[in-house]
């Protein structure tokens, strides 16, 4: 497994010591390289985001009343795929748990703080590259052609992939039952990525529904792209949103892993 040979190579510095910075990407390189070890999960992920631009989109934008409803729906439907692929991290941490191999991970000579960054770094690249095929297509689809707004948008995924994570790495370690584990996460995902006004506007939703939808990251995620790239605009407030989404998991998650892991919860 590529985790065995985690911080193997080290900085050419004769002391052997290796930067905080080199650190932090040798945990995420691990992640990241899991990628490429499930290329049935890119395939799958995609064809299912075609069949919903392609298919779903296509036929629900005629009954909606909404200026250009496609184009709503398909950056959305981006956004969306991103928050639902970000929260797999959870699941590769879980299955560690459970096959013995954080004792190995504690070993190494990794800060907290250099864990849980890398963790959740590599996780968010991972959701980029899964992402980055789906947003081309609709950006090809749509005109989207100005470089700034483009750069903008992908920033507020990288974003919300990088929170996401965070979010997941804490319910990983918080849930110890596989089978309830499974639940919550899978319930977590429809959660965060439906009650939001990613693929709907606020008006078409539930009344239940738009009272939390306001304040989800997805939303603030899709409503800054949406801004970036129709609006050419930076949305301050959504940024805010999501940045601090981003720092609340980082640091709930770190506190709450190391915790458990110091604990022996998982000997």
């Amino acid at each position: 497994m590529s985790s065995s040979t985690i911080l193997a190579k080290t900085s050419s510095d004769p002391t052997g010591q290796v930067s905080t910075s080199g650190l932090v990407w040798e945990m995420a390189r691990r992640d990241i390289l899991t990628l490429f070890r499930t290329p049935w999960i890119i395939i799958s992920r995609s064809m299912a985001f075609v069949i919903q631009l392609f298919v779903f989109a296509y036929f629900i934008s005629g009954m909606v009343v909404y200026p250009n409803f496609f184009q709503y729906y398909a950056v959305g439907s981006v956004v969306a795929m991103v928050a639902s692929i970000s929260f797999i991290i959870g699941y590769d941490i879980f299955e560690e748990a459970e096959e013995g191999l954080l004792d190995y991970l504690l070993t190494l000579p990794v800060s907290r703080r250099q864990f849980i960054i890398g963790r959740a770094l590599g996780g968010a690249i991972r959701s980029m590259i899964y992402i980055i095929p789906m947003f081309v297509i609709v950006a090809v689809l749509e005109h989207f052609a100005n470089p700034l707004s483009i750069l903008a948008a992908v920033l507020d995924l990288f974003l919300l992939a990088f929170g996401v994570t965070g979010l997941s790495i804490t319910m990983a370690v918080t849930v110890r039952s596989a089978n309830r584990f499974d639940v919550t996460l899978a319930l977590l995902d429809l959660a965060v990525t439906r009650i939001s006004v990613a693929l709907y506007p606020l008006t078409y939703l539930p009344n239940y529904v738009r009272l939390i939808a306001p304040y989800s990251p997805v939303t603030f995620a899709s409503i800054s792209v949406h801004d970036a790239l129709i609006g050419t605009s930076l949305n301050a407030t959504s940024l805010a949103g999501l940045l601090a989404f981003v720092a609340i998991f980082l640091v709930l998650g770190a506190t709450i892993y190391f915790r458990r892991l110091e604990g022996g919860v998982y000997g």
